[in-house]
């Protein structure tokens, strides 16, 4: 008979299998980057704004952008999408994030609940640095 989990273990498992959620889907983000190149133009989602409004959206480029940083040319990056390389790293530093959070979680530290407070800033404010010039774009385009 299995034993009970015991009440920390319980409160981090769903954490845990959203970490590890998260941190599969940045991997498939990264694999997808790898296998299509940005020279070939092959990726197969286009830009939806785009084919609507006929006009470069503010994320213009950054399929082909992921696809040079992935192959290592972070100038080619830029010149598809000035900011590619602040988004790619929000991409990497949170699945690293992820795996960590989910590795400390299974170690049960003892100061679990100051673990989720730190992630949960570190994460919004990664994300605010690194998105700052898609939102303040959007922005534009929103209020413009």
């Amino acid at each position: 008979m299995k034993k009970p989990l015991r009440r920390q273990r319980r409160i981090n498992r769903p954490y845990c299998i959203v970490n590890l959620s998260l941190a599969g889907i940045i991997m498939m983000v990264f694999i997808y980057s790898g296998l299509f190149s940005a020279k070939k133009d092959n990726h197969p989602l286009p830009s939806f704004y785009e084919k609507i409004t006929g006009e470069p959206s503010p994320s213009s480029g950054l399929s082909r952008a992921f696809s040079e940083i992935v192959r290592g040319n972070p100038d080619a990056a830029r010149g598809y999408n000035p900011d590619s390389l602040l988004i790619f790293s929000f991409f990497l530093i949170q699945f690293i994030q992820r795996i960590l959070v989910t590795l400390l979680l299974y170690k049960q530290i003892p100061r679990i609940q100051y673990l989720f407070s730190a992630d949960l800033a570190i994460s919004i404010l990664l994300f605010l640095y690194c998105f700052k010039g898609q939102l303040l774009a959007m922005g534009k385009l929103i209020f413009a």
